[in-house]
């Protein structure tokens, strides 16, 4: 976990700085998860054959939602806990708590004081 330089994007003005407390995973971890995970998956379902009745569908959900976990799993390349700046909109110091996951997709954030909606944009690694 470091504090980064963390950009927060109005969605019309000038984007504004923040820091954020930010654990970045690296490829290997991220794979190395996301492997585990289906392959969990593919066990439990293999394993669910032994069982009448639950084995008509667990044999392939199972698979199925390991690999669609593990999938979501490998797109997480960071969390983002504590992001702290000056809100764009009111102009107080905000501090909003445990942001989440950062993933391919935007990450949208509303300040703590008057719930403006900034885009949380993180620096690339």
């Amino acid at each position: 976990m470091t504090n980064e330089t963390v950009t927060l994007k109005q969605r019309s003005g000038d984007p504004v700085e923040g820091t954020a407390v930010v654990t970045r995973y690296a490829a290997t971890d991220r794979t190395t998860r996301a492997g585990a995970i289906a392959l969990g998956g593919i066990l439990l379902g293999g394993l669910s054959i032994v069982v009448p009745g639950v084995h008509l569908i667990s044999t392939w959900l199972l698979p199925l939602l390991g690999l669609g976990i593990a999938a979501y799993v490998h797109r997480i390349h960071a969390r983002v806990g504590t992001v702290r700046g000056i809100c764009p909109s009111c102009g107080e110091d905000m501090a909003i708590e445990d942001t989440g996951a950062v993933a391919d997709e935007a990450v949208w954030v509303r300040c703590d004081r008057c719930t403006h909606p900034m885009e949380l944009i993180l620096r690339p690694q």
